[in-house]
């Protein structure tokens, strides 16, 4: 076929090109001299058939290409395999270094053309112009190069084109190969002398090779006459395989989010239709269990239709167990009425208005890591050829699948890590050495003990928030919610007497607490826990004994199993006492947070804090856990600044939220002041940091005694609500202290009230004084 594309050609080189069979020519020439074979016959009858035209000795103008219609088709006869269909076969015939095609098969110009106005099609379209200028230098210096100096300057003499398939919405993907054997390229003048070696220096700036060759070797110099052989290849398999590989590959080097999009539109290309959809369902395992791994674009549409349909998740996890304990393909070309009650999955797809569906598993290593639906709504699509182009792509999935499901577990294991065995950043440097030395010195193949991880000489920081008379106050709970539970048990009996004529009490099991609702009070801590192991372990399995004997009361015993169920009214006291520490715990975590992510900007430090009835926290700083980073005492002085200014926060904050809690509960606060350095090491049994030798654990011993000490000949506690109590043991740690005291008081944290205290003698420990400053408290406390 004849058609003229040249998408108004851009004249970008200066050399002189023209179109012409005269290289053509001269190589049937030679062949028939060298071919032995039966071949030469076709030669001489394409040359006989060339020589009826002596003008084709000179090139052809473009208004004479029409004239050699056939003989262009028999340069398509001696150039394509004889049994190829020219349908299928995208070939054309150009002009050289140009952008223009005079002849070509059906199937060529229907990639490019529409058939109707035969102008470029609308997902055809020719590459800008700069970009043109480019490829048409790029392809020029290449025949130079190769002609005159036997090398090229880029890799490959081909390109990739994308052009979407206006049918199927799709990207077609084509390599463009160009044929430059039948060209010949002259100089006019004489050509530098250029060898390999020297071309390296006047090329190692990519950039700017165009513009060296330009001056090398201008195109005006150059004249360039014969033919270019166009072919196309639909390589639109391996580039949808390619995109799902570099999907893969852009995950894992930039940590990016999955690009679903990419990947589904990818597997679309490969089975060339738009039609269908597919389902990525990477196979999770938690604990032993298979788990539905919940993350956009990652789902089932069984599952999608199951939760649309307001199924629980035990009832759609049913739903794969089968398929994970017998890994099997499964298709669906037709959705029926007679397949549903053996596979009634299927239903939730046919509400959908999807009828046809295939399910196949993915393994990866030999191990199941996932499947993959395909599903669409027009049977016609979901035959052999669609089916088996999607296999392709099997391999890519299951490596895809495999690194879901190594995210997944890297991030439960972030998550352990971050939350429950926290390894911080200012000291996890140490952890990393020592697992290094462990596995360089083979103490890990020899399964020896690892070296120890320590810090010497860090100044240690402690500080306390507590709940005051946590116990008290949780005891007295208790007794108020025993007494509201023997309220409702003793209305139980009554009614139960009435309706059972036995003397139902004195069969009831024997609790050694007796029946002493009234006299709570006076009930030890001990007695109280027996008498609500009592009611909570003893007496609920004979209650439903007597149901199962008497029905006509189980309506009375459920009514009571409601009032005494965690959570009902026998526990409102408890949990109200709970909520209440909770909250409070909340908020003093909070401004923990927020302070060590403060002081972590200021100079790296190991922070810890834990609960107990309030919440605790260790700080220690040090030249030795950030030995690359300046240290000195004005860092010290700046922590304890902070570490006692975020305490009075914390008070005001708890006395706020005094008026908004369940039970009105109160905190104490409380630091310690330890004016010699420690060491302190990590104890692999406790998973934490302690203080190392026999000297440093008089800092341990003082901590744990403070909180319950009493000022010296008193009986009254140090630590006091609304206040703040320094301990320390000497002086100059007191007059440190009052500098940052009076700070805050000029801010209005702290009122002008300060009391100097010694403190009672504690066992092992003595000499023990205090500064105890108030809170300032704001209006709307």
């Amino acid at each position: 076929m004849i058609k003229n594309i040249c998408g108004n050609e851009v004249q970008v080189l200066d050399a002189h090109i023209q179109f012409s069979l005269k290289p053509f020519i001269a190589i049937i020439k030679e062949r028939i001299k060298k071919e032995k074979t039966a071949k030469v016959n076709f030669y001489k009858y394409l040359l006989h058939q060339f020589e009826v035209y002596p003008e084709l000795a000179h090139p052809i103008k473009e208004k004479d290409i029409v004239n050699y219609h056939h003989l262009f088709e028999l340069i398509h006869t001696a150039l394509s395999p004889i049994l190829t269909d020219e349908r299928e076969e995208f070939w054309a015939i150009a002009k050289p270094i140009s952008p223009c095609f005079y002849y070509g098969t059906d199937a060529f110009y229907e990639i490019l053309m529409d058939a109707q106005n035969e102008k470029l099609k609308e997902g055809v379209s020719l590459p800008p112009r700069a970009e043109m200028e480019e490829s048409i230098y790029k392809n020029f210096y290449n025949l130079v190069m190769k002609k005159f100096y036997d090398f090229s300057i880029s890799g490959s003499d081909y390109m990739v084109k994308s052009i979407l398939n206006r049918e199927t919405n799709l990207l077609t993907y084509y390599r463009l190969n160009v044929d430059t054997r039948f060209l010949d390229i002259t100089s006019k003048v004489a050509l530098p002398e250029l060898t390999l070696e020297t071309a390296k220096e006047y090329f190692k700036d990519e950039d700017q090779t165009t513009e060296v060759l330009k001056t090398l070797f201008p195109p005006e110099n150059f004249e360039v006459e014969g033919i270019s052989i166009v072919t196309f290849t639909d390589v639109t398999e391996e580039y949808a395989l390619e995109a799902i590989k570099n999907t893969i590959i852009d995950h894992n080097q930039c940590q990016s989010q999955w690009d679903i999009k990419a990947i589904t539109s990818a597997l679309k290309s490969l089975i060339g239709t738009d039609l269908v959809d597919f389902g990525l369902l990477p196979y999770i395992r938690l604990n032993g269990e298979s788990m539905i791994y919940n993350h956009e674009g990652f789902e089932s549409i069984i599952i999608q239709q199951a939760k649309a349909n307001h199924m629980q998740e035990a009832e759609y996890q049913k739903l794969i167990a089968p398929f994970v304990a017998n890994p099997r393909r499964m298709i669906f070309p037709q959705i029926n009425m007679e397949e549903y009650s053996t596979y009634p999955m299927l239903k939730l797809l046919l509400d959908k208005g999807i009828r046809s569906y295939a399910l196949f598993p993915l393994f990866y290593n030999s191990r199941l890591v996932g499947c993959l639906e395909m599903y669409t709504k027009d049977m016609t699509v979901f035959n052999g050829n669609t089916l088996g182009r999607i296999e392709t792509a099997f391999p890519l999935l299951a490596q895809l699948y495999n690194n879901i499901i190594t995210d997944f577990n890297n991030e439960i294991m972030a998550v352990v890590t971050d939350k429950f065995t926290a390894l911080q950043p200012s000291v996890a440097w140490r952890f990393y050495q020592s697992a290094y030395n462990y596995m360089k010195s083979g103490a890990a193949k020899k399964n020896l003990p690892i070296e120890p991880v320590y810090f010497k000489d860090v100044f240690p920081f402690y500080g306390a928030v507590d709940i005051r008379n946590s116990s008290i106050e949780r005891n007295l709970m208790i007794r108020k919610d025993l007494f509201a539970h023997f309220d409702v048990l003793e209305t139980m009996l009554i009614n139960l007497k009435s309706r059972i004529p036995i003397d139902v009490e004195s069969d009831f099991p024997s609790g050694k607490s007796g029946w002493k609702p009234k006299k709570f009070d006076a009930m030890s801590d001990r007695e109280i826990m027996k008498t609500d192991d009592y009611l909570q372990r003893q007496l609920p399995p004979y209650l439903q004994l007597l149901k199962a004997i008497h029905p006509e009361v189980e309506e009375l015993l459920d009514h009571y199993f409601e009032l005494t169920r965690p959570g009902g009214k026998i526990y409102e006291n408890r949990d109200n006492y709970e909520l209440s520490m909770k909250m409070i715990n909340q908020a003093v975590a909070r401004h923990l947070d927020t302070f060590n992510e403060e002081i972590q900007e200021i100079h790296p430090c190991y922070f810890e804090k834990f609960r107990t009835d309030g919440v605790e926290f260790d700080i220690y700083l040090g030249k030795s856990i950030s030995p690359d980073e300046e240290f000195n005492e004005d860092i010290v002085m700046d922590f304890r600044f902070r570490q006692l200014k975020v305490i009075a926060e914390i008070a005001r904050t708890t006395l706020s939220l005094k008026k908004h809690l369940p039970l009105p509960l109160e905190t104490t606060q409380l630091l310690f002041v330890y004016e010699k350095l420690i060491d302190i090491s990590f104890r692999i049994d406790e998973q934490r940091f302690d203080v190392e030798g026999s000297y440093n654990i008089r800092y341990q011993m003082v901590k744990k005694r403070i909180d319950k000490a009493h000022v010296k000949d008193s009986v009254e506690r140090l630590t006091q609500p609304g206040k703040i109590a320094i301990v320390y043991f000497n002086s100059t740690e007191a007059q440190e202290y009052l500098k940052y005291i009076r700070r805050l008081q000029a801010g209005h944290l702290l009122t002008d009230s300060i009391e100097y205290l010694e403190i009672e003698e504690l066992q092992g420990v003595e000499g023990l004084k205090a500064l105890r400053v108030e809170v300032a408290m704001t209006e709307s406390n």
